[in-house]
């Protein structure tokens, strides 16, 4: 699809308020999850554990959209940390499940309260333009992963 030069403005507009959205997003999180001596990406498998209390390790970088070393790592310092456990399959001694423990649950805890703190401002504009917001994003994530299965000589 050729875009007009309006159109192409457009989208640089949308690419750059997404940016600062995501910025501002990160700083945040870096915050509160720094002052539970955790790093964002620990952050992420803490809730993602939540979510889903047994997976693999190998399916966990996948889903972080990392390498298995790096993934390595951050569970290797989160172990240490007494957040989640490493339990090797009965049945595929290759295989290497991560689990979440107390403390992790207990920290996932402090850092989502902490959150909706630092969010809780967001509540403030009219419910009509959220809901609005959020049907919005959903479509556009939808049409980027449309666009990315389309194009993935990207990758």
């Amino acid at each position: 699809m050729k875009m007009d030069d309006r159109q192409q403005q457009r989208t640089l507009q949308i690419i750059q308020s997404f940016r600062e959205v995501n910025q501002v997003f990160h700083k945040l999180l870096t915050k509160v999850a720094g002052e539970l001596d955790l790093t964002p990406i620990q952050y992420i498998v803490l809730k993602m554990l939540a979510d889903r209390p047994s997976i693999m390790q190998s399916e966990l970088a996948a889903c972080l959209y990392v390498s298995a070393s790096t993934t390595s790592g951050v569970i290797d310092r989160m172990v240490a940390a007494n957040l989640v456990s490493r339990e090797r399959s009965s049945t595929d001694r290759r295989s290497v499940f991560i689990k979440l423990l107390a403390e992790g649950r207990r920290k996932l805890q402090l850092i989502q309260e902490r959150q909706l703190k630092h969010f809780a401002p967001l509540q403030d504009m009219v419910q009509d333009q959220l809901d609005d917001l959020l049907r919005t994003q959903a479509q556009i994530v939808q049409i980027l992963h449309k666009e990315l299965e389309e194009h993935t000589h990207y990758e």
